[in-house]
């Protein structure tokens, strides 16, 4: 766990571009234009049933004059993100919109905004938070976080436990989790102290080579009596617990650290032991994003003497791109971060793991998979285990505004979009250590949930494990951020951020399968949190989208 995030949340859309129309006549509380349409039914990917009293016809007007958005695995965006250009991969479509027929079925290569059903990327495993340093007396409402029925539940499917020093279990509401049916994964932050070079379990310090066997077989062992899906072999390998070296660091707690070729050489022990007890295994999660493809450090503190994270390797190369410019020599030998690159080169090492974990803190987005891995091919899933909003970064509160509530959804985007990550994890349901935005629902001091845990849920309730991300075309509206999924079940599901102070209305088409013939908008703004709209009908193979300013928006419908 890392005390040190910084977010940055930029306008990187991947494959969720969105473009923007001038059309009228739509109803901004409900996303689409009214009609007399009555008594439509539809289902939620989450398996409740609402029943929409009106439904709505998109106007004819297109409006769109999106330009074609260029793909890019590499390089940084003007924002300074990385991973992405200002509009995502994939190009805009400007041929002439293709009719639907009347139960919605998409049409074929329409201009401007264009969900692409037929074109996948990764499937979803889900969304969770981790329980692992929740303080004893302390509650969570499993029934809330992991489930689906009432406005505020919010459909969680991962909890993240912890392993101490000794082997014991620290996290709480497993069994509530999984009678939910969510999925639970751990992960460990320090060996015992005799098995560190710097002979304490904190500040950081080297797993001993000598501990290797005992450490990987009490890790399998945990894992096993547990009954994990995955486990992760080391918490933030590129963080050490720093409270000497004032802020942005703050406390001191259990923390190891591993150089790449280190890391290289424990996952070939660790890794085996885990595959033969049918539990996957999770490398290197990494405090940092970009650690796990380069050796800059990121940068972006609201300490004015301190801008940067801590570095402990000293690598001393400060960024929020993969240019490892400037950093030490014996970094780029193998000795600092760029975990990805070096577990690669050792293709055993490679094999010995199944999830490439990440942590989103500090730069606070996302990454795309290199071209020189594996031909640009992701060949395993990406998981983000961690995430929050610490003291000493922006966005570090602690508030529970709308404006808070956005800047996580678009954090969720960029690891979705540009980083294709299959999981995505927030820290804790409360902020128990600093009054900041640690907790996803609870400040310090506050019974007010906070909004950031409803636009995670406009993701984590109708985005189902199972489904398939799907490719989003045509942005030109930078202010919108867009990432569309499809169910096993033939569901469809949107997701908008409007970051904007405006209002956009847009029409979205949908093509490469069949299109529900309407879609419900679910709303979380700066007076709403989760509210079901009218439906928005298909019409033409498109349907009208009205984004309120400052908000997160879900279209659902099979």
């Amino acid at each position: 766990m890392s005390r040190t995030n910084a977010i940055s949340v930029a306008c990187v859309l991947a494959y969720s571009s969105v473009a923007c129309s001038s059309a009228t006549g739509a109803n901004p509380a409900s996303g689409g234009a009214s009609s007399s349409l009555g008594g439509a039914s539809t289902n939620r990917p989450d398996g409740a049933g609402t029943n929409g009293s009106s439904g709505s016809t998109p106007g004819g007007s297109n409006g769109s004059d999106a330009g074609s958005s260029s793909s890019a695995s590499g390089g940084a965006s003007a924002n300074d993100s990385g991973g992405t250009n200002s509009n995502g991969s994939g190009g805009a479509s400007n041929s002439s919109p293709g009719g639907a027929n009347a139960n919605g079925s998409g049409g074929s290569t329409p201009s401007g905004v264009t969900v692409k059903l037929n074109a996948t990327h990764q499937t979803i495993q889900g969304f969770g938070i981790g329980s692992a340093w929740m303080p004893s007396g302390k509650t969570l409402p499993a029934d809330k976080v992991f489930g689906t029925d009432g406005r505020d539940a919010i459909g969680l499917s991962i909890l993240r436990v912890g392993m101490t020093p000794n082997g014991v279990l620290t996290g709480q509401y497993v069994s509530e989790a999984k009678a939910k049916g969510a999925k639970i994964i751990g992960s460990t932050f320090s060996p015992p102290a005799n098995c560190k070079s710097n002979a304490e379990t904190q500040r950081g310090g080297f797993l001993l080579d000598s501990c290797f066997d005992s450490w990987s077989t009490a890790i399998a062992k945990f894992a096993q009596t547990q009954g994990l899906y995955a486990m992760s072999i080391g918490d933030e390998p590129d963080f050490a617990s720093c409270h000497a070296k004032g802020p942005p660091c703050t406390d001191d707690f259990d923390s190891t650290t591993f150089t790449a070729r280190q890391l290289a050489k424990w996952v070939k022990v660790a890794g085996p032991k885990l595959k033969a007890q049918g539990i996957k295994v999770i490398a290197p999660e990494v405090d940092e994003w970009n650690h796990a493809w380069s050796n800059v450090s990121a940068t972006g503190s609201t300490v004015a003497d301190h801008p940067h994270s801590s570095d402990p390797l000293n690598c001393g190369c400060f960024s929020n791109t993969l240019a490892d410019t400037g950093c030490a020599q014996t970094c780029l030998d193998g000795n600092g971060y760029d975990y990805g690159h070096w577990l690669w080169k050792d293709q055993d090492a490679w094999s010995a793991f199944d999830i490439f974990g990440v942590h989103e803190h500090d730069s606070q987005t996302a990454y795309a998979w290199p071209a020189d891995v594996n031909g640009g091919k992701r060949d395993k899933e990406v998981w983000q285990t961690e995430m929050s909003g610490y003291k000493y970064w922006p966005e570090e509160g602690p508030s529970i505004d709308i404006e808070n509530g956005v800047a996580v959804a678009g954090w969720i985007h960029s690891a979705l979009t540009v980083g294709e990550a299959s999981a995505w994890i927030w820290g804790f349901y409360e902020s128990f250590f600093q009054n900041d935005n640690q907790g996803l629902a609870l400040i310090q001091k506050s019974a007010t949930i906070a909004k950031r845990y409803f636009t995670l849920g406009n993701y984590s309730r109708f985005v189902r494990p199972d489904f398939i991300a799907v490719e989003v075309v045509g942005n030109s509206n930078q202010d919108v951020l867009l990432s569309a999924y499809r169910g096993p079940d033939g569901a469809v599901v949107v997701v908008a951020v409007n970051k904007g102070a405006a209002s956009v209305t847009m029409p979205i088409a949908i093509t490469g399968g069949s299109a529900p013939s309407m879609l419900t908008p679910t709303l979380t703004s700066a007076t709403e949190n989760l509210a079901d709209k009218p439906p928005v009908m298909m019409t033409g193979g498109s349907f009208l989208a009205t984004l309120p300013s400052m908000s997160v928006t879900t279209f659902w419908g099979k």
